[in-house]
């Protein structure tokens, strides 16, 4: 019988394939950092440096995160299933900024070995999938009879997209029209406004949302783009709740 490692993003795809049928005697390997806005400086050192600010706003205002992650266990967990021969299948998609960079850190790290990497797009199952954690047990089984083995051309190709963006290495990294894009913090910020000014005095989890309905961001960035143009004062705050996120806020020129 075949040994398989999954490797996945997230809590939510790491919990259905674990209760799947499928998977059941699989490895599961969970990664979660955001590398869509960590400073990647220190990537060669498996280490991620999230924004103090960010964390800050977040830990206060919805849950505890840490601003420094380490991939040491996660990369020597990988490392022991290669060494078993195991088959290293990555969970991923073209969609979502951060399980695609996953997939390509993955491509990068593992590029010079011997390991028998494995990918499933969720979008090439379904082209409306935004991430295989969109996904039921069954839609899962039906995407995992689709995996690719990736050639050492394609590795290699991986390897490079993701040496470019660390060279890069701007505030965050999006996806738009189907490419990895490194962008500065201010890159929303006319859209941002835009949808401000249409929607009037609105709370900001209401802004979250219809911004999250037209851009693939975590409601956490949003709210910090928020929080920035705040600080800004391009955006004001007319009531201040005591959940930062129920505020409601305007644009600052549409005072009366």
């Amino acid at each position: 019988m075949e040994n398989i490692t999954e490797v996945v993003f997230g809590d939510s795809l790491s919990h259905e394939i674990k209760m799947s049928k499928f998977s059941e005697n699989n490895t599961i390997i969970k990664f979660e950092p955001l590398f869509s806005i960590c400073d990647l400086s220190n990537i060669d050192k498996h280490i991620l440096i999230l924004n103090d600010e960010f964390c800050d706003l977040t830990s206060s205002e919805i849950y505890d995160v840490s601003n420094t992650y380490s991939l040491k266990n996660i990369i020597k967990d990988i490392e022991e299933s290669i060494k078993k021969k195991n088959k290293i299948r990555i969970w991923t998609t073209h969609k979502q900024i951060d399980s695609y960079l996953m997939f390509l850190y993955v491509c990068n790290y593992f590029f010079n070995t011997d390991a028998n990497l494995y990918v499933l797009f969720s979008d090439e199952f379904d082209s409306d999938c935004f991430s295989p954690s969109c996904m039921n047990e069954k839609e899962l089984e039906e995407l995992s009879k689709l995996e690719h083995k990736l050639t050492k051309d394609e590795i290699k190709k991986y390897s490079n997209e993701w040496n470019k963006i660390i060279n890069d290495n701007l505030d965050m990294r999006i996806v738009e029209n189907n490419k990895v894009k490194s962008v500065t913090f201010d890159y929303y910020n006319d859209i941002i406004l835009n949808k401000l000014k249409e929607l009037g005095e609105v709370k900001m989890v209401g802004l979250v949302g219809r911004l999250m309905s037209d851009i693939h961001l975590y409601d956490t960035v949003f709210t910090y783009l928020i929080y920035r143009l705040i600080k800004e004062e391009k955006i004001i705050v007319i009531y201040k709740d005591q959940r930062y996120w129920k505020s409601i806020i305007k644009v600052k020129n549409e005072e009366r």
